[in-house]
């Protein structure tokens, strides 16, 4: 019966072995098959394949672009035109059967004629350069824009960046929970084979690797999603591997509130943005009061024609050359109160947007006091589960020589090994609340619009 027994135990020990052999060879020839394949990916390359592959970004660029083009006096109508035209014409005129014509003969013409006509708008109620002011405005805007977009592209792939590496770190947690155990369950088999060692104790270990070995695989699966998403948001194939370079570490010190505010309220795209929109309501205000002025344009015109003629034996040849110059005065006495309706419109606008400004400025004030806020928690939060999870390891650590010296049982030696595990646990998951709450007062203060660097 003890022979029985003794090899059951051999049985389950090895199949113990062979489950945690099969899982980690699994995964080292995955992880060693991707590493050989795989590129070093830092904090600052993510950021950068995602500004240069992100659809948004380039489909705003493309508009600063096409505002850039457009940002010009001739499109603000301040500049002159300037038309050509050619003529060419040949005419012929039977005149032999028609016994009224002076001259019975056939009578042929051939002419040509040039000519070069400018339109020029001198004045029309300082119109012109209230649209210019707009284009530059606009201009402005469609940067603020990809501005925008850039910042939201930068917040996310620094915080799934971080992200893969603390479900990186979980895994690694839960592979140092497994082979601690297996280093105990590897005790206790030697201790069974002579005699110094229970089955409950045995049965234990076997049943916290398996409860790790199952968290471990569901954690596999998380970290692979986690690098899916990353990959998804650098425009990458989501099946691409990468060495990640930068390091895990706690976000640096920001300074008090009252600066930051400062620096918010001065540099934040939103509030810029919404500056823009009220300047430009402000010229398309001046834009309709352009109308209540007369318009005082230049049309000036040249002409060169030039003809010859024959009549049966008579020949010959002209040429006229016209020139002329004109100014125009239009004054719009009366248009059924379209301008006034038009400047009232404008104005309400402009209304609108200065409202809408303050309420930027209302919200923007309000995100920034909450992102501080959590920061300052967050911060305070990480070094609480720090100082948890040291203290936790130091008692696994007592608790080892305890549960060898027979002091402690083998079911508070695993709470304990829990307890090191939720430690760690929440110890990282702090730390990514509080990077996201750095990251989120640095996109605030207009931080992630600059030159690409570890923030």
């Amino acid at each position: 019966m003890n022979k029985v027994n003794s090899a059951i135990v051999k049985f389950t020990g090895l199949s113990i072995f062979a489950l945690l052999f099969l899982i980690s060879s699994g995964y080292s020839s995955q992880v060693y098959g991707q590493a050989m394949m795989a590129t070093d990916l830092s904090l600052e390359g993510a950021i950068f394949r995602g500004i240069e592959s992100n659809y948004g970004i380039r489909t705003a660029r493309l508009g600063v672009v096409a505002s850039e083009i457009n940002n010009s006096w001739g499109a603000a109508g301040a500049m002159p035109t300037l038309s050509s035209t050619i003529i060419a014409n040949t005419a012929v005129s039977d005149q032999t059967e028609n016994p009224t014509s002076f001259i019975q003969d056939k009578l042929e013409t051939d002419g040509i004629s040039g000519g070069l006509n400018v339109n020029w708008t001198l004045f029309n109620g300082m119109g012109m350069f209230a649209s210019k002011s707009r284009l530059e405005l606009l201009e402005s805007q469609s940067e603020g824009q990809v501005a925008l977009i850039i910042e939201n592209t930068v917040q996310a792939i620094d915080l799934a960046y971080h992200n893969t590496l603390v479900q990186i770190q979980l895994l690694q947690v839960l592979t140092e929970s497994m082979e601690l155990s297996r280093d105990r369950l590897n005790e206790i088999l030697w201790s069974e084979e002579y005699g110094a060692a229970g089955t409950f104790d045995r049965l234990q270990f076997e049943n916290a690797i398996l409860a790790d070995s199952a968290a471990w695989l569901q954690q596999g699966v998380a970290v692979r999603a986690s690098i899916r998403n990353l990959n998804r948001l650098m425009g990458d194939d989501e099946n691409v591997d990468w060495i990640f370079t930068s390091k895990l570490i706690a976000p640096p010190r920001v300074q008090e509130y009252s600066s930051i505010l400062a620096s918010v309220l001065s540099n934040n795209v939103n509030i810029s943005n919404a500056i823009l929109s009220n300047k430009i309501s402000h010229q398309e205000v001046k834009q309709s009061q352009a109308f209540l002025y007369p318009v005082l344009g230049l049309t000036a015109s040249f002409s060169d024609a030039t003809s010859q003629y024959s009549a049966g034996d008579i020949q010959g040849s002209g040429r006229t050359i016209n020139t002329s110059a004109l100014l125009t005065l239009n004054f719009n006495l009366f248009n059924g109160g379209a301008t006034k309706r038009a400047i009232a419109l404008a104005r309400i606008q402009e209304e609108i947007s200065l409202i809408d400004e303050e309420n930027i400025r209302n919200q923007v004030s309000s995100l920034t006091k909450d992102a501080y806020e959590r920061y300052i928690l967050s911060s305070k939060v990480y070094d609480i589960n720090v100082k948890a999870s040291r203290n936790a390891s130091i008692s696994l650590s007592i608790a080892e020589a305890s549960y060898k010296n027979s002091v402690i049982n083998v079911l508070d030696y695993r709470l304990l090994e829990v307890a090191l595990q939720r430690a760690r646990v929440k110890e990282l998951q702090s730390l990514l609340v509080w990077r996201e709450a750095y990251i989120e007062l640095q996109k605030l203060t207009g931080a992630l619009r600059g030159p690409i660097k570890s923030f």
